[in-house]
């Protein structure tokens, strides 16, 4: 009886670690992209704290971005998902943050810039002069960035309440994902995700032999103690086709580990790729690997140094 009562408390920690319900309620249900953040948590992670400490090259315009508005990305943003769906429109995408959010302040910070003001069931868009970029506060904790289209459509889906209207498997996906990982993404088609690639080589490889035969991709990070735990899952056409992938990334990593001796950098990342877990179960490609937190210091470091006045 303990045992079970306390298994059930562990699932209901868990639970209030998903992804916040309002926020998935605004995806739109053709999303072709789907990804999420949760501040708070990677904030508290030693490879976070480094981030912000870059951003301090940058303090003086984001000191005046925070007087001016009020919110600080730093400390004020816990949660952040961002969706997509359509690649044949330009600027489409939203992003619904939790947060704290002075509505009064941003909506004067934005007629200073020059911003439209929209109302849309008692909500105010303020959108650029082009309307491709526009944000709305729906209240002191939540707050919504995309084209006009896209956040209209999603106040709607915030004041009609109820039911997400994502499928039932897509819900499942998320909350698997936000419950296990800091940071999350889901793709439930490729060949659409491909569209969204604003680089044509990028976007065009994607679209070729490599990952013609990956149907689905979801990924996550886990910023643990003294590591990063990152995983990314790809449902393929077949199991034959989940094998080969294994194959391919594994070829891969080979021609990185013959390259060490040639860069510093590319033999500490051989090293790593050593410890890269791969695998396949059925139409099924897995992989898995822990980053230390000292690798990341020094991907960190160089970006550190090159920003750093020469006196």
């Amino acid at each position: 009886m303990i045992r079970r009562s306390f298994l059930t408390l562990l699932a209901s920690c868990a639970g209030l670690l998903a992804a916040d319900p309002a926020l998935v309620r605004m995806i739109p249900s053709d999303a072709a992209f789907v990804a999420g953040i949760r501040a708070d948590q990677i904030r508290s992670s030693r490879f976070g704290r480094t981030i912000l400490d870059q951003l301090k090259s940058e303090e003086v315009s984001l000191n005046r971005f925070i007087e001016a508005t009020g919110f600080d990305p730093r400390t004020d943003l816990s949660e952040l998902i961002v969706a997509s769906n359509d690649p044949d429109r330009k600027g489409n995408g939203l992003a619904m943050a939790r947060g704290r959010f002075d509505a009064a302040r941003i909506q004067s910070f934005a007629r200073q810039e020059g911003t439209q003001i929209i109302q849309h069931l008692g909500v105010d868009i303020l959108a650029g002069r082009d309307k491709s970029g526009s944000i709305a506060v729906l209240d002191g904790t939540t707050a919504i960035a995309g084209d006009v289209e896209s956040v209209r459509a999603a106040i709607e889906r915030h004041k009609q309440g109820g039911a997400s209207p994502l499928d039932a498997a897509m819900l499942a996906r998320i909350a698997s994902l936000s419950t296990r990982y800091d940071a999350w993404m889901i793709s439930p088609s490729v060949p659409r995700l491909a569209g969204h690639i604003a680089d044509p080589q990028i976007g065009g490889a994607m679209r070729g032999n490599l990952v013609e035969a990956v149907e689905s991709v979801v990924g996550g990070v886990k910023f643990a103690a003294g590591a990063v735990e990152l995983m990314a899952e790809a449902g393929m056409r077949s199991e034959k086709d989940a094998a080969a992938m294994v194959d391919v990334v594994r070829f891969l990593a080979g021609l990185i580990q013959l390259n060490s001796g040639k860069d510093a950098r590319a033999g500490e990342l051989a090293k790593l790729l050593d410890r890269m877990q791969l695998s396949s179960s059925g139409n099924q490609f897995r992989m898995q690997l822990i980053v230390p937190d000292d690798f990341l210091d020094k991907l960190v470091a160089p970006a550190s140094r090159k920003s750093s006045p020469v006196i």
